[in-house]
């Protein structure tokens, strides 16, 4: 398969390749007891730990895990639902630092990847065992080569559910095959704010590849999910194709719609972007209550479309990123607290205290991150 890259924009925000895979003779997650639930997660740790990479993980009960922490596992798409009240465990390297996990909807992370490419099991979710690579950018191929490396370790140690007619066997017969769901983060706005969205989405079907609101059925924020629809008959690399071939189409289309706002009515556009980055400002980011992360969503969506077209100035997507960087760095420190870590917890709150003063930098870096700078002291939050 030839690379096809896409450079980085404003409408692709990252991709992912996850793998579900099963434990042989044992029944899906659906149907198993209790006690054979907790066999499960026994075999799984100790294949990871009987592998040299991860046999080095150190483990947390994640019942001390509080609504806040288990949301910034979420907020970091190690986890694809709220954790279970089940037999959890929560794993964290000393090391690195990195959020690491093993247990029922909790990840063990690779501290071999940077935090931008974060890798993750997951055990005892729908199936017993689910691999993923998130990466901050749209090169599929390299995940694909990460997440294969993994899946590989983990097969060293365990047997797997498989048939040779099918493939891999999965909870859900959509997963049957290959077991690989390939995705990218999209943020679409202006197909949304012009009604053209369904029959986008509808166009995709055609093609294998579909489209899910991220954050729920309702799309808040108009930020999309673009996936393969099933994997029984394809191969690893056809099923990165067919999303890799979707993605431009998409860009394209979004792009279109947005000259289209622009041209329509730009100034009255750039008061709404406005407004909603001072609702923004005034907005409690901590507040777990559902109709106000889907107004903090519905703003951020706005807010990140008028960077994309040009509505507002660097000052303000400094201010933004400053916003977001401290209620990140306050989950953070959430977790390090709670790992015991406290070199780091005590390094994270000088940063977070960097930023309550205003401090901020963009600096440019190989992944094109903006990076908080405690020399500068400048600005207002």
């Amino acid at each position: 398969m030839n690379e096809v890259p896409i450079e980085p924009n404003d409408i692709v925000i990252s991709s992912r390749i996850r793998l579900a895979r099963n434990i042989a003779d044992f029944p899906f997650i659906s149907t198993c007891s209790d006690d054979q639930r907790l066999e499960i997660e026994s075999v799984i740790l100790r294949g990871i730990a009987n592998d040299q990479v991860l046999s080095d993980l150190t483990l947390l009960d994640s019942f001390e895990l509080n609504a806040l922490e288990r949301q910034f596992l979420m907020d970091l798409q190690l986890v694809s639902s709220p954790l279970q009240e089940t037999t959890e465990r929560v794993a964290g390297s000393s090391e690195s630092g990195d959020v690491v996990a093993a247990g029922a909807n909790v990840p063990a992370v690779s501290h071999e990847l940077p935090w931008e490419e974060l890798a993750s099991y997951s055990i005892n979710e729908d199936d017993h065992l689910r691999i993923t690579v998130n990466r901050s950018d749209l090169n599929l191929q390299a995940a694909w080569r990460q997440i294969s490396a993994l899946d590989d370790r983990v097969e060293n140690q365990l047997t797997y559910a498989f048939s040779p007619q099918l493939g891999y066997l999965t909870a859900c017969p959509a997963n049957v095959g290959t077991g690989m769901r390939v995705s990218v983060l999209m943020h679409l706005p202006a197909l949304v704010m012009t009604g053209q969205v369904e029959k986008v989405m509808r166009s995709l079907q055609r093609l294998n590849v579909v489209a899910h609101g991220e954050f729920g059925d309702s799309a808040a924020g108009d930020f999309f999910r673009v996936s393969n629809q099933s994997t029984l008959g394809v191969d690893e690399e056809s099923l990165i194709e067919q999303v890799m071939t979707v993605v431009p189409r998409l860009i394209k289309y979004e792009r279109e719609a947005r000259r289209f706002l622009i041209e329509q009515n730009r100034e009255g556009l750039r008061r709404d972007v406005a407004d909603s980055l001072e609702k923004l400002c005034r907005l409690d980011l901590e507040d777990e209550d559902s109709e106000s992360y889907e107004r903090i969503m519905q703003c951020l969506s706005k807010i990140r479309m008028g960077f994309g077209m040009g509505l507002l100035e660097q000052a303000d997507a400094d201010r933004v990123n400053r916003l977001f960087a401290l209620v990140q760095l306050r989950d953070q420190l959430v977790v390090a607290i709670a790992r015991e870590d406290y070199l780091e917890a005590s390094e994270l709150r000088d940063r977070i205290a960097t930023l309550e003063k205003g401090g901020w930098r963009r600096e440019a870096s190989d992944s094109g991150a903006v990076h908080e700078d405690p020399t500068d002291e400048g600005g207002s939050q």
